[in-house]
């Protein structure tokens, strides 16, 4: 039950979306078969594609404790990244791009998701957001094969909505903060579901929640 207790992430996601890193896994594993895969920044996050599972920490299923800034594998070792809502939490993400690009073999491909209109989330920290051209300058050494929304409008919004009610309600109480993040995430799911209709549209990328990416080496 502790499910209930938690702020929830008030997004809503089509079934495309919400496995397209799964989906490229597998595209990916009959274009390398006997390919190494690296899921950067893994956290205990596993796919049914076998991946080593790299982490800044310790933890149900890390398989390889590392930095992203200084990947503890050699140049052109993996043919494969899948990097999903990790680039945010570091401090130079540029840094961390350009290792991956370092480890991965000429024509692999990189997976990689990251947020634009989300409130804040550490993880333990929280460093940047990206817009469209500013996603495209990061990945500058790389050729960009797809591009997609993650969650649209209508997700980005219902986030404000769930932070914005619980700052004004809280009357400066940490506990009642806390108490309104999932009081008000419940509440305002609902709106997130909008983005069935919207996350395709257009427009969608102008004030979507996040982006997804595959670039290739």
């Amino acid at each position: 039950m502790r499910w209930l207790l938690a702020p929830p992430h008030p997004t809503c996601q089509s079934r495309t979306s919400r496995h397209r890193a799964r989906d490229f896994l597998r595209r990916e594993k009959i274009r390398w078969p006997g390919g190494v895969f690296l899921n950067a920044g893994s956290g205990s996050q596993r796919f049914d594609t076998p991946t080593v599972n790299l982490d800044l920490l310790p933890g149900k299923n890390v398989s390889l404790v590392g930095d992203l800034l200084a990947l503890p594998l050699r140049s052109r070792s993996v043919h494969t990244i899948v990097c999903t809502g990790v680039l945010e939490h570091v401090s130079d993400p540029a840094r961390a791009v350009g290792e991956m690009h370092r480890v991965l073999q000429t024509g692999g491909r990189v997976f990689v998701e990251v947020p634009f209109m989300q409130t804040v989330h550490a993880s333990p920290k929280d460093f940047t957001r990206w817009t469209p051209d500013g996603l495209r300058c990061l990945m500058g050494h790389f050729e960009i094969r797809e591009w997609h929304v993650v969650a649209g409008p209508a997700s980005a919004l219902a986030w404000m909505l769930q932070e914005t009610l619980a700052m004004l309600f809280c009357f400066g109480s940490d506990m009642l903060y806390r108490i309104g993040l999932r009081v008000f995430g419940w509440c305002v799911v609902p709106v997130s579901w909008l983005d069935l209709l919207l996350e395709r549209r257009p427009m969608a990328w102008r004030a979507a929640s996040g982006y997804a990416l595959v670039a290739e080496k």
